[in-house]
């Protein structure tokens, strides 16, 4: 009876992940947000747990600021606190430059055009990021509050 329990989870997870990701794609798949420094006055450095498509990864429209204290975005925030992101409140080239910052495929830089804040609070908000040759995903890659420093 326990191996019919397990046998049924596994296949409803299946169907779950068959439901939620895009056709040929697994959770393994999706790059994820590892982790996020601000390596200078106007830089954040992101790092992803795998390597991206580089188009993907230096997309500006992949990515959001939001502000975690002001209903109205100012600064490099494209969203206030209570905004949900979409592709007209997504960064744009005006506001950031994205390169990437390894040979792996893991690490971007997001070089604002103007510098974050000191102690003002935000979120990084990640979208629409594959890995390479991966087909298209329309879900997060994850996200990271940060106090500008």
């Amino acid at each position: 009876m326990r191996n019919f329990h397990k046998t049924v989870f596994g296949g409803m997870l299946a169907l779950m992940f068959a439901l939620v990701l895009p056709h040929g794609a697994s959770a393994e798949t999706i790059p994820m947000l590892k982790d996020l420094q601000q390596t200078s006055a106007n830089q954040l450095k992101v790092t992803y747990d795998q390597p991206v498509n580089g188009a993907k990864g230096i997309k500006p429209g992949n990515y959001w600021v939001q502000s975690m204290t002001e209903t109205m975005p100012t600064g490099i925030a494209t969203l206030g606190m209570n905004d949900s992101v979409s592709p007209a409140n997504a960064l744009t080239a005006d506001k950031v430059t994205i390169t990437s910052a390894d040979t792996a495929g893991t690490s971007f830089l997001l070089t604002f055009k103007q510098n974050i804040p000191a102690g003002k609070s935000y979120k990084l908000i990640i979208c629409y990021v594959t890995a390479p040759n991966a087909p298209p995903y329309s879900g997060d890659n994850g996200s990271r509050t940060f106090v500008g420093k």
